[in-house]
């Protein structure tokens, strides 16, 4: 039997980092933490099982990722050079990711966000760091990307232990939400600094939205586990 009954308890207890999500509205610092310790959780309850580590590995190397490099962001000595860099990887993974039905669309996004950069440049003004949100929105275009090749790879390495799951197509689909948004909340914002539209129900409403969007994924991970959980009671 892959999981005893013995870890069920273990299983509830993960579902309690699900209930602490809901609780810690308002504070996405300390969720963060929450939403990383509850995939480290389940991946090693579940280290086995190569799949659900694989997806859970995309998951948590995206979060990481965004925490890692904001500090540098918001740092006046790597601040130039990351906005330069950032628009540039930007580029080129909108040209890997030609699968993807949400290129199209930021690219026109990123192309509108490089024409204010070099308005904001030209007429001397300080650019707000709108890069930060391209950076988050080429995060997830490769989150997306390696969920949908995610079977791929590992047919290559693992031949005789991949296999797509459910949960693929579920975190891919949401991901899509998360561009979406970023998207508006760049939108939004140029119209805002440059076109003086008094706007920022996006700006508010984000923050909320993408504590939801988190909740809602670590459910599924969680809904993963119980899956594979009944799977192998019922082999027992």
């Amino acid at each position: 039997m892959f999981i005893s009954s013995t870890r069920i308890p273990k299983f509830v207890g993960s579902i309690l980092f699900v209930c602490a999500g809901f609780l810690t509205y308002g504070d996405s610092l300390l969720f963060e933490k929450i939403y990383l310790a509850l995939l480290g959780f389940v991946a090693v309850l579940f280290i086995r099982d190569i799949n659900l580590v694989s997806i859970i590995v995309i998951s948590a190397g995206a979060n990481l990722s965004s925490e890692l490099l904001y500090p540098l962001v918001i740092s006046e000595q790597f601040q130039f050079p990351l906005k330069i860099l950032t628009y540039l990887v930007a580029c080129w993974t909108l040209l890997k990711v030609s699968e993807d039905s949400m290129r199209l669309p930021t690219v026109l996004v990123v192309v509108l966000c490089l024409v204010t950069e070099g308005y904001w440049y030209i007429s001397k003004q300080n650019a707000p760091m709108i890069f930060w949100y391209v950076l988050l929105l080429t995060i997830n275009l490769w989150v997306r990307h390696f969920l949908f090749a995610r079977v791929f790879i590992m047919a290559k390495y693992f031949p005789s232990q991949y296999r797509s799951l459910n949960l693929d197509h579920s975190l891919y689909q949401l991901v899509f939400f998360y561009i979406l948004l970023h998207q508006f909340i760049l939108l939004e914002y140029i119209l805002r600094r440059v076109f003086d539209v008094s706007s920022t129900y996006v700006y508010y409403a984000a923050p909320y939205i993408f504590h939801g969007l988190t909740t809602y994924s670590a459910l599924l991970v969680l809904f993963q586990g119980y899956i594979l959980i009944s799977k192998n009671w019922f082999k027992a």
